[in-house]
């Protein structure tokens, strides 16, 4: 009876492990079949003909089939998690590994309970040792022993591993969904090292003392002790290691932000010094127009002269000069001119033959967006418009590129909307509405459209990304103040 309590535990310890590697797996990639009905399931599954596999072939009580039946587990288990989940190598080696060292860490780390089981049992043989009664029930009282004993060992097995998945998976950061890079080198140390402290305990565990097996702890019970307190260390180790350089990441995303943020501050007041020195200009143009009407007067005189030729290139100079002086962006708004304008003459630079169109974007009275966020918001933008365009000259020589901005207002939200010609290729984060970006250095790029997002959120609106053949829209919605008297549709 006592065995099969045991056995039937030993199912439950398999099944709740399984659910563990679903639960881990999962966080950080998804399957590739995810349309297939009970993909959750998968993981379990697995792992159960991993177990009765494992410990059919290496049933035998030696320390070289202790080693063997670990390889085989990881092996498998790789193979696994390479073919059935998506994502790179490394990622699914740190998976791999790192599983196993917490599934490991955590049976050793457990396994130290079975000093309690075999007192108490020693104690209940030495009881019943002068007791002819107690006798009579020693098997059957060593049998419930023995199933407790295995299931306290079996409970702090699990709930070890548990705890340490779920440490591990809520403080993921996902900068790229199913990668991992270099970083991967600085996860598995830790993990590995668990790893390599289990094959030794498993390669030391049995040894044969005249001709007859002995457990490493029999000859050592202060092992008892020692094994689950470095066990513990390290798995410390593989939790918090992970946990900080994941605080790190996010700090350097965070870091990234501000030296964007500050650059972006440095441009609109370039923006604002260039749109200052325009008015400068066009008051002063204002100031001298009494002399430009005097001389114009004097030289109407002279028109019966034959220098009507002089009057002309007077005339062509004085457009030419107030030409130079007009930002060609009227939206109604002074850091909004001075933005676009300068995104526009940037763009013209560098994508020859560009078509540039902002006649429709105007910021009415009813947009309260303050000049520093709506900025960051066109700055952003036009950037992204101006990098898509470029890349697709660059795939496309021929091709014809634009970039367009308008505005409109619907109800009580006001649009503003960034349509650009880009080359097709857009990546959306599983779980997100913003693409992946394209650029090599992700850390410092990709994190524009999160900044518009913030400012939309800010004035109780939100940002959208739309795709349609070769055309990019970006969509920022804010709400409009209801003017005084003025009916919603």
């Amino acid at each position: 009876m006592g065995e099969k309590i045991i056995g039937i535990f030993g199912i439950l310890v398999c099944l709740f492990e399984g659910y563990c590697i679903q639960l881990f797996f999962g966080r950080f990639a998804e399957p590739r079949l995810l349309r297939l009905r009970n993909t959750q399931w998968s993981a379990v599954i697995v792992w159960a003909v991993i177990r009765i596999a494992s410990e059919g072939v290496f049933s035998d009580v030696n320390s070289a089939a202790l080693i063997m039946e670990l390889l085989f587990t990881f092996s498998v288990l790789f193979v696994f998690c390479a073919c059935w989940y998506k994502g790179n190598i490394l990622l699914k080696v740190f998976l791999s590994v790192q599983f196993i060292s917490l599934r490991e860490l955590s049976f050793w780390t457990g396994y130290s309970l079975l000093y309690i089981g075999n007192g108490l049992i020693e104690m209940l043989v030495y009881k019943a040792g002068g007791d002819m009664a107690s006798a009579e029930y020693l098997p059957a009282k060593a049998g419930i022993l023995a199933c407790f004993c295995v299931a306290l060992i079996g409970t702090a097995k699990c709930a070890l591993l548990f705890v340490s998945i779920r440490k591990i998976a809520e403080s993921y950061y996902c900068k790229e969904e199913g990668r991992m890079g270099r970083e991967v080198i600085f996860y598995l140390l830790p993990a590995v090292a668990g790893v390599l402290v289990s094959a030794l305990v498993r390669l030391l565990l049995i040894t044969v003392t005249d001709g007859a097996p002995v457990l490493l702890y029999a000859r050592y019970p202060v092992l008892y002790l020692i094994i689950p307190m470095i066990a513990l260390v390290l798995l410390g180790a593989i939790v918090f290691s992970f946990r900080i350089y994941q605080n790190m990441a996010a700090l350097q995303e965070e870091r990234a932000e501000k030296i964007i943020l500050e650059n972006q501050i440095t441009q609109m007041q370039s923006s604002m010094m260039e749109m200052e020195q325009l008015y400068d200009g066009i008051r002063s143009v204002k100031h001298d127009m009494k002399n430009h009407m005097a001389v114009l007067q004097n030289l109407i005189r002279k028109r019966h002269s034959g220098e009507d030729e002089e009057i002309r290139q007077y005339f062509e100079d004085m457009c030419q000069s107030v030409e130079q002086l007009d930002s060609r962006v009227h939206t109604g708004n002074a850091v909004s001119d001075a933005v676009v304008g300068n995104k526009f003459r940037y763009a013209a630079k560098k994508v020859k033959g560009i078509k540039l169109d902002a006649r429709d974007f105007m910021l009415t009275d009813v947009v309260t967006i303050k000049a520093y966020d709506m900025g960051i918001i066109l700055n952003n933008g036009l950037d992204n418009a101006i990098e898509a365009c470029m890349r697709m000259r660059k795939k496309q020589p021929d091709s014809e590129v634009h970039i367009t901005i308008r505005s409109f207002r619907a109800k009580n939200m006001f649009f503003i909307e960034i349509e650009n010609s880009f080359d097709g290729m857009a990546l959306f984060r599983k779980g997100s509405d913003l693409p992946i970006s394209t650029k090599e250095d992700k850390e410092v790029h990709g994190i524009g459209l999160k900044n518009i997002r913030k400012c939309a959120v800010k004035y109780g609106g939100d940002m959208d990304c739309i795709v349609k053949g070769n055309r990019f829209t970006l969509s920022v919605m804010v709400k409009a103040d209801q003017q005084e008297g003025e009916e919603l549709l």
